[in-house]
């Protein structure tokens, strides 16, 4: 460490972000050889943020960090910023460029990240922070796991938060001949703004009887049983799962995962379930996306660095229309 300090969002207890998570002073990291620091612009949260504060369901605190209580202080992930310093094993980055990308702990006024790539000039720091592990999660379910084809159809259950509308543009890109998105009424427009050939509001319609099948189903609300997605769903078609409702308190969404995985599993049907991988192939893959237009974030609002405890209620309480960004 450099013995600077910093200010960053921190949690020692679990518990509701707003009664847990706080701005304090903590050492400032230096880069390791691998590693560029960044001066942090913004940050977004994702589901995943709010569940390494609340860590509601009992039996995945380990996996979060500590059953009784976090081992490390700091939180985030995605960020966008201007690179201050770089490792000895660095090439391609020098001070001064600005990047987005995703790290644990970024949501501070500094991060030492690996996995950056450089922020195309015709989007603001704003919309790449709100970028990284929402897109990555759409390109990985469609692309590696969906096996999507040019021309193939493409449901997005749960088009709007931080996964869906980065699903619906993504599916396009890759050349999905037709996208349908599900999400309820308030998000209708935006689905179709983003490309959507079809969208459907489950306040009014049942999408699994209205008696279309798709090639791939990207499952990110988690909402219907696999008896209903199964209508759906080709033959020869792949269910992949990215969310679920947070109904169980001691394994949250993987219940729904697991009995979801073994009844396709029985059925002979293929379905999958993943978490993202980072690698610098496809951060390169999300630059290019976005730097040609083909995929852009949408932000729903916009907070100060004070607000990132109720920026991470509202994202932990489901209702989030797209990305939450947070300025530091």
């Amino acid at each position: 460490m450099t013995g600077e300090t910093m200010r960053a969002a921190v949690r020692d207890r679990w518990g509701a972000p707003e009664e847990v998570v706080e701005i304090a002073e903590v050492p400032r990291p230096e880069p390791a050889a691998d590693q560029v620091l960044v001066r942090v612009r913004f940050v977004s949260i994702n589901r995943g943020d709010y569940y390494a504060v609340a860590a509601p369901m009992l039996l995945i605190r380990p996996v979060l960090g500590g059953f009784l209580k976090p081992k490390e202080r700091t939180i985030g992930g995605d960020f966008s910023g201007v690179v201050e310093a770089v490792g000895g094993d660095i090439e391609g980055f020098a001070p001064g460029d600005e990047v987005f990308g995703s790290r644990t702990g970024a949501f501070a006024e500094y991060v030492a990240a690996r996995m950056v790539a450089r922020k195309p000039a015709n989007v603001g720091f704003e919309e790449a922070a709100a970028y990284s592990v929402g897109a990555l999660t759409a390109l990985q379910a469609l692309r590696d796991h969906g096996r999507l084809k040019p021309g193939q159809s493409v449901l997005v259950n749960g088009a709007s938060g931080a996964v869906g509308p980065f699903a619906v543009q993504i599916a396009k890109a890759l050349g999905a001949g037709t996208v349908t998105a599900v999400c309820s009424t308030r998000n209708v427009e935006q689905s179709r703004a983003l490309g959507a050939d079809r969208v459907v509001d489950y306040t009014q319609e049942d999408f699994t009887a209205l008696g279309e099948r798709y090639d791939v189903v990207v499952d990110v609300a988690g909402s219907r049983p696999w008896r209903s997605l199964r209508r759906v769903l080709r033959p020869e078609g792949t269910l992949v799962m990215v969310g679920a409702e947070r109904k169980n308190r001691l394994i949250g969404p993987l219940g729904y995962t697991l009995r979801t995985w073994l009844a396709a599993r029985l059925a002979r049907r293929r379905a999958v379930f993943f978490v993202a991988r980072f690698d610098r192939a496809d951060m390169e893959v999300l630059r290019e996306l976005l730097e040609s237009g083909k995929v852009r974030p949408v932000v729903e609002r916009v907070y100060p660095f004070e607000g990132i405890a109720e920026a991470l209620r509202v994202m932990g309480e489901g209702h989030a229309r797209a990305k939450l960004v947070v300025g530091v």
